[in-house]
C-alpha cells in the first residue's frame, strides 16, 4: 500500500513539472432578473424620484367644542324694533373632525409644462370638490389632483412641483406647471358632529302688537354651527301682564307698541 501512494505522488509531481492543465470549475451562469425586478432596480432617469405616496390614516377628531351662548344676559334692558330676535339661546357640545381631505374657496386651472405634450395638458380644478391629502414624506404633504399628485408648502399653498407617475412603482417624475391663480391656497377639511341630546338651541323673536296682545315667535333649531328650523310657535301675551315666562325665560315688559318693544330679561 505504502508502495503504491508512493508511486501516484511521484506522478503527481512529474505532471506538475511537465506544466500538465489543471481541471476547470464550472461556474453556472446567473440568470438574468425578471422583467419587472429589472425594471424596479434600473437606475432613475433624469427628473425621476422616489416617493412612497400613500392614502392618509383616518379621520382625526382631535378635539371637543363646548358651545354656550346667549346673546341677552339675565338683568339686561334693551329695546328691539318688531321683527328682532330678543334671546338666542345656545347650547351643545360637539366633535371637531379633520378629515384626510384638501380644499380651496377658489376655482383653478394647471398647465403641466412638459415636452412630450403639444399642446400642454391643462387641467381644471373647483372649489366645491375635495382634494384626497396623501402620504409621501414630503414636509407639506402631497394631494392627488386628476391623475398626477400636486405637492404643498406648509401653508398649504399648492406648489408649482408636479408629480407624474411612471410605470415603475414608486417613481414619479418631476414636472414644473403653470398655476392659475399664482397663488392658491389648500386647507383642510374640517367637519363638525353634535353630540346627541347635548344641543339646546332656539330664538325668541318679537313679532310685534296686535290689540291688547303682544305677539312672540320661538324657533327650535338643531344642527350646530349648521343649524335649521325644526319647529316654530306663536306666543301671544296679554298686554300688560306684570311678568310674561316664555321658554322658561321670564321678562318683564316696559312697553310694547306695533313697532318696539322695551323688555327687561328677569331669568
Amino acid at each position: 500500500m505504502l508502495q503504491k501512494s508512493a508511486i501516484l505522488l511521484f506522478g503527481l509531481s512529474l505532471c506538475l513539472l511537465a506544466g500538465c492543465k489543471q481541471p476547470k470549475i464550472i461556474v453556472p451562469p446567473v440568470p438574468p432578473l425578471p422583467v419587472e425586478m429589472a425594471k424596479e432596480k434600473a437606475p432613475l432617469g433624469k427628473r425621476e424620484v422616489r416617493l412612497n405616496i400613500n392614502l392618509t390614516s383616518q379621520p382625526d377628531k382631535h378635539k371637543l367644542r363646548n358651545v354656550r351662548s346667549q346673546s341677552m344676559p339675565t338683568g339686561a334692558r334693551i329695546s328691539y324694533p318688531a321683527g328682532a330676535d330678543i334671546l338666542r339661546f345656545l347650547q351643545y357640545d360637539e366633535e371637531v373632525i379633520t378629515l384626510p381631505k384638501m380644499q380651496t374657496n377658489r376655482d383653478f386651472k394647471i398647465i403641466l409644462l412638459t415636452r412630450d405634450q403639444n399642446p400642454p395638458r391643462t387641467i381644471n380644478g373647483y372649489s366645491n370638490v375635495t382634494y384626497e391629502l396623501m402620504n409621501s414624506g414630503l414636509p407639506g404633504g402631497v394631494i392627488l389632483l386628476d391623475s398626477f399628485f400636486g405637492t404643498l408648502e406648509k401653508d398649504g399653498t399648492l406648489s408649482p412641483t408636479m408629480y407624474i407617475p411612471t410605470d415603475r412603482k414608486n417613481v414619479f417624475r418631476k414636472v414644473q406647471a403653470e398655476i392659475s391663480p399664482r397663488k392658491l391656497q389648500f386647507k383642510k377639511v374640517i367637519r363638525t358632529n353634535v353630540l346627541p341630546d347635548s344641543e339646546h338651541h332656539y330664538v325668541i323673536r318679537f313679532l310685534g302688537k296686535k290689540g291688547m296682545t303682544i305677539l312672540f315667535e320661538i324657533r327650535h333649531l338643531e344642527g350646530g354651527s349648521r343649524p335649521k328650523v325644526v319647529n316654530r310657535q306663536t306666543m301671544e301675551i296679554p298686554l300688560g301682564t306684570p311678568v310674561i315666562e316664555i321658554n322658561g325665560h321670564k321678562f318683564k315688559v316696559h312697553t310694547a307698541t306695533t313697532e318696539f318693544i322695551d323688555i327687561e330679561r328677569l331669568s
